[in-house]
């Protein structure tokens, strides 16, 4: 009975020192964060729970307001930084995302992504640059995230609490419209594919990018993907007229206490390019479907215009460069602050005469779907199919077909503006079209 009960904590012991986790910026409950105590969690290098119930953060926010969450770094906007990742097996690697959030956790922006070779065997450093506008907080969340290559379908998490100082500078793309973190294997109905690096439909702008895949796959299931609309230092996650350059108070001098950067370490990733999208603003969510084989991406910045019109219950909408003036006058209009501050007046003075015109080809599919990662121009172009879904011409090659939100209905056919319906009480519909600026 002795020898079972040894047996079994060298089996437990074995398996927690069996994965990685990042020791730098030390996360909550580390044995690296001179601020945990006693409170250490001895598993930390383990995956999140297989039912998402210790997601985010592996169950540690709880801490926040208390002197165990300290900062235990201060990092300034536009700077470059690293995190330090080791543990006993990389599972081959796989892919990996830092984010940060500012609402304690309900929402975390991706400021960087590494597709395939995240992390190497061993202690590693991945770099990357904290967004010129980064919003200033004395108590932000820094998150390490891992999808791993081989093995079980897991999903790991480490979060670490930071100062971010200076948020005021521009950023070319707004830090309210970049990405939400991708999320499976969490029992949400989306997982990777095992044997590959997880391509991430949405993986930020592609400065902030390293892609050193070799083998990668696109996940499977119903993936919903938050794209922009997180926490920029307050505010609503969902609102599509928060401001990206939101500075919160600036914060007060850093704990002494604070843990040093390592000044060296075994392996130097160098961030680089790699195509990627630049996210819709406002929270909105993209579906990935289980055929999907290619990332959502998108060339250029781009901004929401949300036009309500009055409309009787068997209008069409005609898809074009805007609303067509042969309807009422917009009654409100809703812009994202990183759009220019001059809009539009008035909406075009003729509507448009014609059908859209087709892109490069005129659909594969029956449905009139586009092939994803085929070759296509021009770039950002749109494709809606059937009216339920949609796909974008972005780095040259044609997106993903991804599910249009419930209640809402595009018209079939290649554009440069997508222009979709949602019905709304009492017969109305708002009109909504998705403009390039």
């Amino acid at each position: 009975m002795k020898s079972t009960f040894v047996s079994a904590i060298v089996l437990l012991a074995g398996h927690a020192a069996a994965h990685m986790a990042i020791t730098y910026p030390p996360p909550l409950r580390s044995k690296q964060n001179p601020f945990a105590g006693q409170d250490i969690d001895y598993s930390i290098t383990s995956p999140l729970s297989a039912s998402g119930s210790d997601f985010p953060c592996k169950g540690t926010l709880n801490l926040l307001g208390t002197a165990a969450a300290s900062p235990v770094a201060t990092w300034q906007a536009g700077q470059q930084y690293n995190m330090t990742i080791a543990g006993g097996a990389n599972h081959n690697g796989g892919s990996c995302q830092a984010s940060l959030s500012f609402d304690s956790g309900k929402t975390f922006t991706v400021i960087h992504s590494y597709i395939g070779n995240c992390p190497v065997a061993g202690t590693s450093s991945l770099t990357f640059t904290l967004p010129a506008d980064t919003p200033s907080a004395k108590d932000a969340l820094f998150a390490w995230t891992w999808f791993n290559n081989v093995g079980n379908r897991e999903f790991y998490m480490n979060c670490a609490v930071i100062t971010t100082t200076g948020g005021g500078g521009s950023a070319s793309t707004p830090f309210a419209s970049r990405p939400q973190i991708f999320k499976a294997n969490i029992a949400n109905g989306c997982s990777t594919v095992e044997g590959s690096d997880v391509l991430f439909p949405n993986p930020g702008p592609p400065g902030d990018v390293t892609n050193a895949g070799t083998k990668t796959a696109a996940p499977v299931g119903t993936c919903d993907v938050a794209v922009g609309g997180g926490s920029s230092g307050g505010g609503s996650s969902s609102s599509p007229s928060s401001s990206a350059n939101a500075v919160a108070p600036a914060p007060s001098a850093p704990a002494a206490s604070q843990v040093s950067q390592p000044s060296s370490q075994s392996t130097t990733r160098a961030a680089g390019g790699a195509s990627s999208s630049a996210g819709l603003p406002g929270g909105v969510f993209l579906t990935v479907p289980a055929s999907s084989n290619s990332a959502v991406a998108s060339a250029r910045p781009t901004t929401l215009a949300t036009v309500s019109i009055p409309a009787s219950p068997s209008e069409e909408c005609t898809e074009g460069s805007a609303a067509p003036t042969a309807m009422p006058a917009p009654t409100s209009a809703v812009v994202p602050s990183a759009a220019p501050s001059a809009a539009p007046s008035a909406a075009p003075s003729a509507a448009p005469s014609a059908a859209p015109s087709p892109g490069a080809g005129s659909g594969d599919a029956a449905d009139g779907s586009m092939t994803p990662g085929k070759a296509c121009t021009p770039e950002g172009q749109w494709n809606c199919v059937s009216g339920t879904h949609f796909q974008r011409c972005a780095s040259g090659q044609w997106s993903v077909l991804m599910s249009m939100a419930p209640g809402t209905k595009c018209q079939s056919g290649t554009t440069e503006v997508l222009v979709w319906q949602k019905k709304r009480a009492h017969g109305r519909r708002s009109l909504r079209a998705r403009h390039h600026i």
